[in-house]
């Protein structure tokens, strides 16, 4: 009997225990002590293994620049324009579909000297799909340009710049290097050629890898290409397609976007 009485009364005083700190926390409006957390110290929950190329390391004064192109017909024909008045040569990212609708532009990309490269086949965010389907992706893109352009790609942007670790391990299992970019002339957001201009000056370093649009959205990116190009020269620099500015160095794989 003397057990039950003890518990009991080993229950009651916990009962009370609680009520009082209850009490006294409700009293004090709830603050409770909590330990200061360091976010930048916390792995996130998903971490990438896996990083695309987003510019050259090199000690050379070298950039590529980079068109990527999914629609249109307007804007890359002023662009090639300009390329071949300034005699530089390019890379060109493009999609299966365009390229399929537009032959006499990427006959003349090729002929021009210009890289091809592949930026897929549906304009899609491809961190969000299946490893089956970026691999249609990727594959549906390959065989519209090796057939229109008579040209086989081995790089590759993901459209929108999107990309996950199945991504990249995707478009490597393909035989395909994933490039992004270290600088974005914001040329989609048609922002003004003088702020482009300044843009890509200001951040311009060695073996940077340039983004800008041959797609008829870039309504600007004529405009502001030429004067790109003479005061990079000015600078000291001159110009490669990806592939030969990769052969130059080695890839950089840490993000220097700001």
């Amino acid at each position: 009997m003397w057990v039950v009485r003890a518990r009991s009364l080993l229950i009651g005083v916990a009962v009370a225990l609680l009520l009082a700190i209850t009490a006294v926390a409700r009293w004090q409006g709830w603050h409770w002590e909590t330990p200061i957390i360091e976010y930048d110290n916390i792995i996130p929950a998903v971490a990438h293994t896996q990083w695309p190329v987003f510019y050259v390391k090199t000690p050379q004064k070298q950039v590529a620049l980079t068109f990527d192109i999914s629609w249109g017909h307007d804007t890359a024909p002023k662009v090639l324009d300009i390329l071949k008045q300034e005699n530089v040569r390019a890379t060109f990212f493009l999609s299966g579909p365009w390229a399929r609708r537009h032959p006499e532009l990427v006959s003349r990309i090729v002929a021009d000297g210009h890289e091809i490269a592949s930026h897929g086949d549906q304009h899609v965010n491809l961190s969000q799909y299946s490893h089956e389907q970026v691999a249609e992706n990727i594959r549906k893109a390959e065989a519209d340009l090796v057939q229109v352009s008579g040209k086989t790609p081995r790089l590759f942007r993901p459209p929108n710049g999107d990309y996950d670790d199945m991504v990249i391990e995707t478009a490597r299992e393909l035989g395909y290097e994933t490039v992004i970019w270290a600088i974005d002339t914001l040329d989609w957001k048609n922002p003004g050629p003088d702020y482009m201009i300044r843009r890509v000056l200001s951040q311009v370093f060695n073996g940077a890898i340039i983004l800008m649009h041959a797609s008829d959205s870039s309504r600007q990116i004529h405009l502001a290409l030429p004067e790109i190009i003479r005061q990079l020269r000015a600078q000291g620099y001159s110009f490669l397609p990806v592939g030969e500015l990769l052969l130059a160095g080695t890839p950089g794989r840490n993000d220097p976007r700001r």
